[in-house]
C-alpha cells in the first residue's frame, strides 16, 4: 500500500484513502453507548466543544460521560442550520437520547432538556444493562454532517442524510463526529450500532434497504460499534470467506494472542478468533480465524491533520473449520 504523501489541502482526506486503497472494514467506534443531544444550530469541531452546548455545562457534561464511557453526539434534521444557538428556558423542548448498541440490550430511550443545565442531571449509567423500557423512535440512521471537524463529512454527508430522510422506516439525524473521516460519508444504524462508509445517496438509500432485508452491504460495511477493531476484522472475514452477508449470522469469542505457527516463524502480533457461524437453516458450525496485526502506511486521515498518522489494522491470514 503507497503512502499518501500530499499535503492535507491539495487533496481530501476521502478521496486520498480511496486512492491508496485503504480498507473500510473494521474501523466501527469502540463506543457502545451514546449519548444524543439535539442541537439544531451550527457546530464546532466536537460535541461538547462550547459551541453548542453552553461552555458552563459542557466540560462537566463531558466528564460525566467519559466516566460512563458513553459518546456524546450532536444530533439536527437534516436541512438547513441556523447559526444561532436555541437553547435555554422558553426555546422550547430539544430531544436527547441514551442509545445502547449492545447485544443484551439494543434500545434506544428518549426524553427531552430545555436548560442545558438538565443535561447534568441525566444518569449516563441508567440502562446500561438489565430489562428496561425503550421509548421513541427505534430505528434511527444517523449521518455525520460535522463540516467543522472535516469538510469531507459535510460535503458528502449531507447529500446522504437528505437522501436518507426519504428513506421508508428510518428516522434520520444529522449527527457530529462520528469517526473515520476519510470514509466520508458515514452512517450509524441505532440501536444496533451497524456502521457503514464511502457513500453516496444511491448507495446509502441501498444499504438501507439491504439491512431492512436482513443482508449488510458489506463493500460499505465498517463494522459494528462497541466491538474491537480485531473482532470486526475477523467477523467480516468470514462472511466473505463463506458468503453470508445476514446480520446476526456471526458471533466472535475473545481474541487471544498466539503464537506464530509453522511458515509464519517471525510474525508479529498474531491473533486467534472463534466465531461461530448459524446459517438460515439454524446449523452452526466453528471457524478459526488466524488474524495478523500490522500498521498502516503513515497517511493524512482527516482534511485538518497537519502530520501523517498510523493506525493499527487487522488481516485474515486464514479461516479453518468445517463447514
Amino acid at each position: 500500500m503507497t503512502q499518501d504523501t500530499r499535503a492535507p489541502s491539495e487533496l481530501r482526506c476521502a478521496d486520498a484513502a480511496r486512492m491508496r486503497g485503504e480498507p473500510l472494514q473494521a474501523s466501527a467506534v469502540r463506543y457502545s453507548r451514546f449519548l444524543l443531544l439535539e442541537a439544531p444550530g451550527a457546530w464546532g469541531s466536537s460535541a461538547l466543544d462550547g459551541s453548542a452546548i453552553d461552555p458552563a455545562v459542557a466540560p462537566r457534561l463531558a466528564a460525566s460521560a467519559a466516566a460512563a464511557d458513553v459518546c456524546v453526539l450532536l444530533i439536527r434534521r437534516p436541512g438547513r442550520h441556523p447559526s444561532a444557538r436555541r437553547e435555554g428556558p422558553g426555546s422550547g423542548p430539544l430531544a436527547w437520547a441514551l442509545a445502547d448498541t449492545s447485544a443484551e440490550a439494543e434500545r434506544v430511550l428518549w426524553g427531552s432538556w430545555n436548560d442545558p443545565a438538565d443535561l447534568l442531571d441525566l444518569d449516563l449509567t441508567a440502562g446500561a444493562r438489565g430489562p428496561a423500557s425503550a421509548s421513541g423512535p427505534q430505528r434511527l440512521a444517523l449521518v455525520c454532517t460535522n463540516g467543522k471537524r472535516d469538510q469531507c463529512c459535510a460535503i458528502r454527508g449531507r447529500p446522504v442524510a437528505d437522501a436518507a430522510a426519504a428513506a421508508v422506516g428510518w428516522d434520520t439525524w444529522e449527527c457530529s463526529h462520528l469517526g473515520g473521516h476519510r470514509f466520508a460519508a458515514t452512517i450509524m444504524l441505532l440501536p444496533t450500532g451497524d456502521m457503514f462508509g464511502w457513500l453516496d445517496p444511491a448507495s446509502a438509500v441501498a444499504v438501507l434497504q439491504r439491512y431492512d432485508a436482513g443482508q449488510l452491504t458489506l463493500s460499505h460495511y465498517r463494522g459494528r460499534a462497541g466491538q474491537p477493531a480485531l473482532v470486526q476484522a475477523a467477523l467480516h472475514a468470514t462472511a466473505v470467506r463463506l458468503g453470508d452477508y445476514s446480520r446476526g449470522a456471526f458471533r466472535a469469542s475473545v481474541p487471544r494472542s498466539v503464537p506464530a505457527p509453522p511458515g509464519l516463524a517471525g510474525q508479529a502480533g498474531l491473533w486467534e478468533v472463534r466465531v461461530t457461524h448459524r446459517a438460515e437453516s439454524g446449523r452452526e458450525a466453528s471457524y478459526c480465524v488466524l488474524m495478523a496485526e500490522s500498521k498502516l502506511a503513515p497517511s493524512f486521515l482527516s482534511c485538518a491533520d497537519g502530520i501523517p498518522k498510523a493506525e493499527t489494522r487487522y488481516e485474515a491470514l486464514s479461516v479453518s473449520g468445517t463447514e
